[in-house]
């Protein structure tokens, strides 16, 4: 065997090493729970539908499948791979629960919503369905006749179909429907006809022939009772159906045709998108539509709306889906397609790398070492035509664009070798001997060629006038084999350059064919057949129909299996002599373009147009793994225990999806996530045991309503039993356990998946959660469930409730301010944190007076500094001043926390882990003893607690905790927080429990610092620095949101510029709108003394003396060298900090004017400061690059010399 096909036989082999050692294989396959990530259709959207609440999506592309997207959480909830080939269109039900999709394959499907199902199909129909909705509890369709038929799905004899009526047989292009008590339905015709039907009598009631061409598209609006009806002719008509008049309101302004329109009742605006794939907004005055405007400028395809008009969906050519909030024309979420297709695969043990190539000449690499995203080489120009690793782990192209190139693997595939040929190259194939290659040209030109010895050596060996359509080659013989576009197949032998066997393969278009690795068989997959022939005496042994165009077959390596694809996406296996199908795999999806073997182990791979690579059982019609992209540079690999990895830039795209619920990555992320799992697989190392995925005790389902005073939810075991229910109101739970407004008599119920399981219902009187309701707003109430164990759940189930009594209270502000530097043992003490607490308080307090009023700030400061007992950082103290604001404070209110000390994370030996904050009374950071960490330490559970009895929504938490000693002679103390992955979940416990906004000092750098640089801590430093001259909100406003962003930015900056690392962590609440906490006035700011060497360079302002714009972009270019000389290390010469957004005193900004000729650019610029010129210069160069330069020398002078 040649070297490198042994090589990419092991590369394959080891890949799925760790796949083949679990027992439960046939329930690993039904799992209904998988990880995911949000992911675009590959190519264009041609169809949208959108819920009546704007919270479902539905999609579909010219990639044949449906998407189902959560527009509420902006994720995608499932693809469903639907027809064989293109969709036409696709429609919602109006209670969610069912999507109906039509395609050119002749066929009607319903699909569940929930979870993906077929539910029930019309297929092989006379004609090809190109409009379908659902009407009532019917599913009306048009076919491309123009025939119009019902379909009762949900009947016994689901395939019976009822023609509309005698009257209409054809002719019916569009067609609208409503709701259940309606019977008017209007009917669109090729010829221009607009008709009104009722549905009960199917007669109709009258018509307007309003178009010279087909009708495209019909809204009506039911106030207005108005027909709105647009026509390929780009005509727009409407239509009163009072006065049965008409008024035609002239063509659309692009001079193309309508292909659809959706209208917002919210706004009384009309959408109407054309065959220009450009989108128009039409004002409605009385019957009159009046072109607005423009909707935006990017091509669109189609559009939806929902309900009430006010969330509309839109999809562009490029495949992208965004949606729009129409008040303001406020883009909400937007997802991206995948742009190109995947071509080819090979793998490499050598380099251990994947190498997927597309059809926009770019190759992408995995190195399964490793997490970075994938390597991108932009390889060629044009489509490639041919990807395959050779030996020593080279990489082959070739393109249309001509070239064939040679990457080497060990030089992090830097180009080798590369041969310009005269012609686009269409086929390439490697042969045997592994060095030397055959490829065709589209002038049917064969060359053979050995790039390693002589790129440039190519010869041309035969020429054919029909287009070459395949090629391989005989492992046991000189010769290749050839199929060709007029339906031969030849033998083309290499001793002689000579065809020396042709015969007809009796099939159109010949794709893919592969020979038996002892060459005696030649396996061809074309368009309608696939064929079994014995070469040396030209017979065909064996042919069986295909439905659909073969796209890639191979044999295994032992010869024991053919393995084929076709372009549906169906993939089965055969035996060798195609005499019996072995599996057909109903798990794949999409064209699976290229199928190989893994020699040695009982699997294959796959290749898919969407880049996903499936790894296959070959003993069973299963899938085992695989290595999934979202079309760029992010990747996941998957193991089907359930056991994942992924590139550290797609992590935080993942998620877990259950029917149509969501579960965060965070949930499974410690049981499932294997770093390195694609090098254990490459290598074979054992895999450690998890439950399989599909094992996994799911939470139960849940549903909510309101009934008179009471809350009533209803929770439904799938499996893994009913566990804790809370409930949340405004994003703070309020109930952490519902249990004691358990119904007395659990329901059972017959669930066709989850047999035998049991309903509970809680009854909870509303008045128990009143307390935290805003008067006469609208108050979010959440339930979340979890399973018996506790391990697993929801995302939480919401429903709105407008409080009777309208809250008139005006809000107030009350803060507790804490700071601990002198404990009772001297090895913790620290020089800053009373001084940060003290500072905090006083601008927070300072802050919001100027929005609150001063009579509604209430801040208590504790630290160790403090004169009064009462104000001492204790336990005590600390708890009795929570317990006050349970009593004093209201809905409308706002609370302030911010503590600086020590703090620690700790497991317990329940295994749960929990935060604990040091009090003043601690001696040693040891909290190992009970009485002690009751009594002197605060534990995340108790300040959950303490909040949890406080009638307040808006929290606002900063944490700036430690654990470390005392450096006192040093420059630098460090507040260190041991074990930060504990640390992190115990602190996302407290957020998402609390519904408050929480800062923490540091992340994944385990330290939080002070320094003498700063004169504190850097957090505070941050959050004083951002009231002093930070870019609020209009100038004045401290947004919560804005601050917290302004820490996690610059305490990184700050801490480089000694040397140190440190990264605060931002929490808000799911679904939190930020809110402010103060108005900074100049009496705040000047209050504020902050100690700091270094002098502050705000966004700098450039501009061409003659034309007033910035055509050179010295703006941007020189703040980000300002940017650049800012954050490098202090080495004792950086003389300023650069803070694009700083505004206020003491604040320097760059201005200037610059004049271009041909000698170079003149730039005047002046440092300014308080509306003072301070300083000014002139530089001049012909390079850009040395003029920044000269800028940038200049300001470091300038701010030495200061």
């Amino acid at each position: 065997m040649n070297p490198t096909r042994k090589t990419i036989q092991i590369g394959r082999l080891m890949i799925c090493i760790g796949l083949f050692f679990y027992a439960a294989l046939l329930k690993a396959q039904e799992n209904n729970i998988a990880i995911t990530f949000s992911q675009g259709h590959l190519g264009k959207v041609n169809a949208l539908d959108i819920s009546n609440d704007g919270n479902l999506v539905i999609s579909s592309g010219e990639d044949r499948t449906i998407k189902i997207w959560d527009a509420g959480q902006e994720r995608l909830l499932r693809t469903i791979n639907a027809h064989d080939i293109a969709i036409t269109d696709i429609s919602l039900s109006r209670n969610n629960e069912f999507i109906v999709s039509a395609g050119l394959d002749h066929s009607v499907k319903v699909w569940s919503a929930k979870n993906g199902m077929l539910l029930a199909s019309l297929r092989s129909l006379p004609e090809a369905v190109q409009e379908v909705r659902f009407q009532k509890n019917l599913i009306l369709y048009i076919n491309a006749q123009g025939q119009v038929f019902y379909w009762d799905w949900s009947k016994s004899n689901k395939n019976e179909l009822i023609d509309w009526s005698d009257e209409l047989k054809s002719g019916i292009s569009t067609f609208t429907t409503f709701g259940k008590q309606n019977q008017t339905i209007f009917l669109g015709k090729f010829n221009g006809d607009v008709q009104e039907w009722n549905v009960v009598t199917k007669k109709m009631k009258r018509h307007h022939i309003l178009h010279n061409d087909w009708v495209a598209d019909i809204v009506f609006l039911k106030k207005r009772k108005l027909v709105v009806s647009g026509s390929w002719d780009g005509s727009l008509v409407s239509w009163n159906l009072s006065t049965d008049s008409t008024h035609h309101n002239g063509h659309l302004p692009d001079g193309t045709g309508v292909r659809s329109m959706k209208y917002s009742e919210s706004i009384n605006q009309l959408i109407v998108t054309s065959l220009g794939d450009h989108a128009y907004i039409y004002d409605i005055v009385d019957d009159k539509l009046v072109l607005k405007e423009k909707f935006e400028e990017r091509n669109i395809v189609t559009t939806s709306f929902n309900k009430d008009g006010n969330v509309a969906v839109v999809a562009y050519k490029s495949g992208e889906i965004s949606m729009w909030e129409m008040e303001g024309m406020k883009l909400v979420s937007s997802w991206k397609p995948i742009k190109t297709k995947a071509k080819e695969f090979s793998v490499s043990l050598e380099v251990g790398a994947i190498a997927v190539a597309s059809e926009d000449g770019n190759v992408r690499l995995w190195n399964v070492g490793s997490r970075d995203d994938l390597k991108k080489i932009e390889a060629h120009t044009k489509d490639i035509s041919k990807l395959e690793f050779l030996k020593r782990g080279d990489l082959l192209t070739t393109s249309l664009d001509s070239t064939i190139k040679i990457w080497e693997g060990i030089n992090n595939f830097q180009k080798k070798i590369e041969f310009k040929h005269y012609a686009p190259i269409v086929h390439t194939h490697v042969l045997h001997n592994d060095s030397s290659i055959i490829f065709t040209d589209d002038r049917g030109d064969i060359f053979l060629s050995n790039p390693y010895i002589n790129p440039d050596s190519a010869r041309k060996i035969h020429s054919s006038f029909a287009n070459i359509t395949a090629i391989t080659s005989n492992p046991r013989k000189n010769n290749v084999i050839m199929a060709f576009s007029d339906r031969k197949i030849g033998v083309l032998d290499l001793d002689s350059n000579k065809i020396v066997n042709s015969f007809s393969s009796k099939d159109w278009y010949i794709h893919s064919m592969t020979f038996s690795s002892d060459g005696k068989y030649l396996v061809v997959g074309g368009k309608n057949k696939l064929s079994i022939w014995d070469l040396d005496s030209r017979t065909l042994l064996r042919s069986i129909p295909v439905k659909h165009k073969i796209l890639s077959v191979s044999y295994t390596y032992d010869n024991k299996y053919l393995i084929v694809s076709e372009e549906n996406g169906t993939l089965k296996t055969y035996t060798p002599d195609l005499s019996q199908e072995i599996n057909i795999y109903n798990q794949s999806t999409g064209n699976v373009i290229q199928v190989a073997d893994f020699p040695g182990k009982d699997v294959f791979l796959t290749l898919s147009s969407d880049y996903n690579v499936g790894i296959w059982d070959l003993a069973s019609p299963y899938k085992y793994g695989g290595v999934y992209t979202n079309g760029d540079s992010g990747w996941l690999v998957e193991h089907y225990s359930g056991l994942f990895d992924a590139s550290e830039s797609n992590m935080k795209n993942l998620y877990y999806v259950v029917d149509s619920e969501i579960i965060d990555l965070h949930q499974l992320q410690d049981m499932y996530w294997e770093p390195g799992l694609g090098t254990k697989l490459f290598t074979g190392n054992d895999l450690r045991p998890v439950p399989n995925l599909h094992e996994i005790s799911l939470f139960p389902s849940a549903s909510l309503y309101k009934r008179e005073n009471k809350l009533i939810i209803d929770v439904e075991d799938r499996g893994g039993g009913i566990g804790r229910v809370s409930v949340n109101v405004n994003g703070k739970e309020v109930l952490s356990d519902i249990s004691k407004y358990k119904s007395t008599k659990p329901i059972k119920k017959l669930n066709i998946i989850y047999q035998n399981t049991s309903k509970q219902r809680y009854v909870v009187p509303m008045d128990s959660i009143k307390y935290l309701f805003q008067g006469g707003e609208l108050n979010d109430i959440t339930i979340n469930v979890e399973n018996l164990d506790g391990t697993l759940s929801g995302r939480g189930l919401t429903i709105k409730h407008k409080a009777s009594k309208e809250d008139k209270t005006v809000p107030s502000f009350y803060g507790i301010v804490i700071g601990v530097s002198n404990y009772r043992g001297n090895t913790l003490d620290l020089k800053y944190a009373a001084k940060d607490a003290e500072q905090i308080a006083a601008s927070i307090e300072g802050a919001a007076t100027g929005l609150f009023g001063e009579h509604r700030v209430n801040i208590e400061l504790f630290t160790t500094d403090q004169e009064e007992d009462n104000y001492q950082p204790t336990k005590t103290n600390i708890k009795n001043a929570f317990d006050s604001l349970a009593t004093r404070m209201n809905p409308s209110d706002v609370l302030f926390i911010f503590m600086a000390g020590h703090g620690m994370s700790q497991m317990e030996k329940d295994g749960d882990e929990d935060f604990y904050f040091l009090t003043k009374d601690m001696i040693t950071a040891d909290i190992k003893d009970e009485s002690i960490k009751n009594n002197y330490c605060i534990a995340g559970k108790e300040w959950i607690e303490w909040m949890r009895n406080i009638p307040v929504t808006r929290q606002v938490f900063i944490m700036d905790a430690c654990n470390a000693g005392k450096f006192a002679e040093t420059v630098i103390a460090m507040r260190n927080v041991d074990e930060e992955a504990i640390r992190l979940r115990a602190l996302e416990r407290v957020r998402t429990r609390s519904g408050m906004y929480l800062l923490a000092g540091a992340a994944a750098d385990k330290v939080s610092y002070e320094s003498t640089m700063y004169g504190q801590g850097l957090l505070t430093y941050s959050i004083l620095d951002y009231l002093k001259s930070g870019d609020l909100r209009q100038g004045e406003f401290l947004d919560v949101q804005r601050m917290f962003g302004n820490s996690v930015d610059e305490v990184p900056r700050l801490a480089e510029r000694f040397g140190a690392m440190q990264q605060p962590e931002m929490r808000i609440p799911t679904g939190g709108d930020s809110f402010d906490i103060g108005r900074v006035t100049d009496n705040v700011r000047d209050n504020i003394v902050l100690y700091s060497t270094l002098s502050r360079i705000t966004g700098s302002q450039f501009e061409d003396g003659q034309s007033w714009l910035d055509p050179l972009e010295l703006t941007k270019k020189i703040d980000k060298a300002l940017l650049a000389q800012s954050e490098g290390k202090n080495t004792g010469y950086n003389s300023f900090t650069f803070t694009p957004n700083a505004n206020g005193s003491d604040v320097y900004q760059l201005r200037g004017k610059y004049v271009s000729s041909g000698s170079g650019t003149r730039l005047m610029v002046k440092i300014i400061s308080d509306n003072e010129v301070k300083h000014s210069f002139n530089v001049v160069d012909a390079d850009q690059e040395k003029l920044i330069d000269k800028v940038i020398f200049e300001v470091i002078s300038y701010f030495q010399d200061i």
